[in-house]
């Protein structure tokens, strides 16, 4: 099966170093601990937790079809970004019609408002409407839109998928999976800046007709859980039908991560189910501090001063997620071959860390604009040690 396109950034690194550095292996780490081996869910039939790098942690029926419901949403504003129209365009409102409890946003035909206003309605309130005029706006009819919607599905590797609408209501062979939904989360954050931005707001505020009108988010998890980045709830359905859903993300120190839960029974319970998923996967794998910005690794003289120094350190502080039965974590080091002069702010090769074959983490170097004399330095500032992050 193909999966959706993960980071390349540490593949990329590997190479552009080997071109011009040296590949040093660097000693292994050992784990040790005690872990549950799966969280302990109440509603989700299908559910799945990943890291940024797209590895998955833990999952069940991951590849189970069920209703997106308005978690479909994530893939609109894709589509609306790709389309590169710009935000401030004006929309005059054509006639939308749905189902009668469908939520939205109220427009009328004839209204004037703009994409961004329908962009920010329909990821944070989850406004129907809005999504069927975003999607009109970019493709020119709806039939055109959800075309482009599978287009893009396959693109990005989803073949649990197929959209037959671009708001979510329930339709028939309108279908995803929790794999293709993390996938899909994880592209829209990492991809699309404003995306990430707006489902973090817990209002938004547009002009529907000729009032300014204030929606609440639909992502109550955003109030209660430490570190939520988003990103989109989902229902369907209604009585013994009924199906909530959710895409999340969340961050903690320097660690993100997606999931995503289908064919809940409450809306409680896609924010209860993705909440011991999250919880679990903190507690469950171990967070080791790979690099910190302040550790140097070496010592080049500077180029325009004799006797003093450029530092050569991480370009920012490191983490990664270690499963404690997974095996060492070893790292690679590629770093330039060493310059007897050198200036400051200049790339000066990578670490990648690996858990067998996982990537767990990457961190580049350069020389720092801290300048300092050369004696300042013994032999063991340049080690880099790899040591256990404080949990929380």
């Amino acid at each position: 099966m193909t999966r959706p396109s993960r980071s390349n950034a540490p593949r990329l690194l590997l190479v552009l170093a080997l071109c011009t550095g040296l590949l040093l292996a660097a000693p292994s780490v050992c784990l040790a601990g005690e872990v549950t081996t799966s969280p302990q869910l109440a509603e989700a039939h299908s559910a799945i937790i990943e890291d940024s790098a797209g590895n998955v942690l833990w999952s069940q029926n991951p590849t189970d079809e069920l209703a997106p419901a308005s978690t479909t949403k994530i893939m609109t504003a894709v589509l609306a970004l790709q389309s590169k129209i710009p935000l401030s365009t004006p929309v005059t409102v054509t006639d939308v019609t749905l189902e009668e409890d469908a939520q939205v946003a109220g427009f009328k035909a004839g209204d004037t408002t703009t994409l961004g206003d329908l962009m920010r309605v329909m990821l944070v309130y989850s406004a129907n409407d809005a999504a069927v005029l975003v999607g009109r706006t970019v493709a020119g009819s709806d039939d055109a839109f959800v075309a482009m919607m599978n287009a893009k599905a396959q693109e990005l590797g989803m073949t649990h998928t197929h959209f037959a609408n671009c708001h979510g209501l329930e339709a028939t062979d309108h279908y995803s999976c929790v794999q293709d939904l993390a996938a899909l989360g994880r592209y829209a954050l990492e991809h699309y800046p404003y995306i990430s931005q707006t489902v973090q707001n817990r209002t938004v505020t547009v002009k529907v007709g000729t009032v300014d009108q204030t929606f609440e988010s639909t992502d109550d998890l955003m109030e209660s859980y430490r570190g939520l980045l988003g990103i989109k709830t989902g229902s369907v359905g209604s009585g013994d039908t009924f199906q909530t859903a959710f895409v999340g993300a969340a961050r903690r120190t320097d660690t993100t991560l997606y999931t995503a839960v289908l064919g809940c029974k409450t809306a409680q319970g896609r924010f209860d189910d993705t909440e011991r998923m999250l919880d679990w996967a903190w507690d469950a794998y171990s967070r080791l501090r790979l690099t910190t910005r302040n550790k140097v690794l070496s010592v080049s003289q500077f180029s325009y001063q004799f006797g003093w120094s450029c530092v050569v350190t991480a370009s920012a502080d490191t983490t990664g997620l270690a499963w404690p039965d997974g095996g060492d974590v070893t790292y690679t080091q590629i770093m330039t071959k060493h310059q007897l002069f050198a200036d400051v702010g200049v790339p000066y090769g990578v670490q990648i860390w690996w858990q067998g074959k996982r990537c767990i983490g990457a961190a580049s170097y350069e020389t720092r604009k801290v300048l300092v004399p050369t004696e300042s330095f013994g032999p063991f500032n340049s080690l880099l040690f790899v040591r256990p992050l404080p949990r929380g």
